[in-house]
């Protein structure tokens, strides 16, 4: 059967469109995927710095609390009525100046009482000191009146630091910070008259953990700022480090004392004390951001021959964004510090 040619003819155009079509989408997908596929001959661009050894120092900050180093309580060593007073809180006193005075009536009138018993006792001891001579009075008889007089002899003599405490003087020189008398009180033997501090030398306490108190030795200077007071730094030195770690906070007390003499330091501002840990000549140093931390492993690259390569590494002292490398890299390797996170290892690079 012959089909009519205009049929035939519509019907190829029609065919014809459809494959140029179909031809059209493959061609492009091909070329699409081809050029996605194609290898590129373009490198990462690194930057790298040739490792030496250089000098390392490792510096420990801690925080601490302030106090000063004499810090004492005054306290009546009797019983009596405060007549006078002698200091205003803020003064400041010197050793053995006198604080206050109490009246001590009863008892000067008892160490009265006491020093005529005593002159009594001696009086009988000595007759009966004859009297045992010659054979009249018994041995025991006499050690009970000298018994009796070493014990009023005894009580003597407390009432005469009783009477004496009357006068309370300041046993250490420094500032009244706190007065707890005024005149006319009734004060017990044991009650708080005043607080003297000296300000002029300060006490920083600090708590070191056990893996930095060996690099600790007493003695050694510090550095030390006050958060209230910016923009100074006080030289100190180590007076003290324990020989015990606190039981909770497995932590040792350090103490550093240092000079205040304008008062600037108050007890109770935080301070920072900064020390030098350990200072190390000739090892190998990188940047801390230079560091790749993956897998609970850090590592770095390096770079030999434009190939980027990967080194695992162990970190040693810290000092600001510096770290001692301890194995890992040797002199003379060159670290890439700079696109680091783009390469792997094998990758070719192009050092800048």
């Amino acid at each position: 059967m012959i089909m009519p040619r205009k049929k035939v003819s519509r019907a190829y155009w029609i065919l014809a469109a459809i494959m140029l079509f179909s031809c059209a989408l493959s061609g492009c997908s091909n070329t699409n995927s081809a050029a996605h596929n194609a290898p590129s001959n373009e490198r990462t661009k690194v930057k790298v710095v040739q490792l030496r050894p250089e000098p390392l120092e490792e510096f420990l900050t801690l925080l601490g609390t302030t106090e000063p180093v004499i810090d004492v309580r005054v306290s009546s060593e009797c019983t009596g009525t405060v007549v006078w007073v002698g200091v205003e809180e803020g003064d400041h006193v010197n050793e053995k100046s006198v604080i206050a005075h109490l009246d001590t009536t009863t008892s000067g009138a008892r160490f009265d009482k006491a020093k005529a018993a005593k002159r009594l006792v001696q009086e009988k001891l000595r007759r009966r000191r004859e009297l045992l001579r010659k054979g009249v009075l018994a041995q025991e008889e006499f050690d009970q009146i000298k018994t009796d007089l070493e014990r009023t002899d005894a009580a003597l003599k407390e009432m005469q630091v009783g009477v004496k405490n009357g006068v309370i003087r300041a046993p250490v020189a420094g500032i009244i910070n706190v007065r707890h008398i005024d005149k006319g009180e009734r004060v017990k033997e044991g009650d708080k008259i005043a607080e003297i501090v000296d300000p002029s030398k300060i006490r920083v306490s600090i708590k070191v953990s056990e893996t930095d108190i060996p690099y600790i030795k007493k003695g050694s200077h510090v550095s030390v700022k006050v958060d209230a007071i910016p923009g100074r730094t006080w030289d100190g030195r180590v007076d003290f480090v324990s020989f015990k770690a606190d039981v909770k906070s497995k932590t040792f007390k350090v103490n550093i004392i240092l000079d205040n003499p304008d008062y600037a330091i108050r007890a109770g501002m935080l301070a920072r004390v900064m020390m030098l840990k350990r200072s190390l000549k000739n090892t190998i140093v990188v940047p801390l951001f230079s560091i790749i931390s993956q897998g609970g492993e850090q590592l770095v690259y390096v770079v030999k021959n434009n190939v980027a390569y990967t080194r695992i590494i162990n970190t040693g002292a810290v000092s600001g964004d510096r770290v001692q490398v301890v194995n890992g890299l040797v002199a003379g390797d060159a670290l890439i510090v700079s696109g680091h996170t783009m390469v792997e290892d094998g990758m070719k690079v192009d050092i800048q």
